[in-house]
């Protein structure tokens, strides 16, 4: 199996990437698509990026301005049951960290390169998004 990781470091504190990564009225101003669902222990929350592709992830744990994970239960474009984390920390200059990691992909899957390339994406998405609020 293969993970994925990403890191970014975004100009704001940590609480305001969590909310964020957390609120879907937020996440809806700064990701593609549409957010729909809710960012909650045991709920879910499906993402459309575009019309043909979408994404559903169950939360697991939700540690307040320190981690997030979640375990996709359906993707339209591959299989379901990867765990995605965003895990935030401070830096010593005043920036937050991002790492981002999204397991459990089968090693062939056709899909993984170009998941890997949207993560980056969405990654500085956020950041975009963050550091103009």
């Amino acid at each position: 199996m293969i993970t994925l990781h990403h890191a970014i470091k975004i100009v704001a504190p940590r609480h305001e990437v969590y909310k964020a990564l957390t609120d879907t009225k937020q996440m809806a101003a700064w990701h593609a698509g549409i957010v729909e669902g809710e960012i909650a222990p045991g709920k879910v929350l499906t993402l459309r990026p575009k019309k043909e592709t979408h994404f559903s992830w169950r939360t697991e744990i939700l540690e307040a301005d320190v981690r997030i994970v979640q375990t996709s239960l359906l993707e339209s474009d591959s299989h379901a049951g990867k765990t995605l984390t965003f895990a935030l920390s401070d830096l010593n200059d005043g920036r937050t960290l991002v790492e981002l990691s999204h397991g459990e992909w089968i090693p062939d899957d056709v899909h993984l390169p170009f998941c890997n390339t949207y993560w980056g994406e969405v990654l500085f998405q956020l950041k975009s998004y963050v550091e103009k609020v």
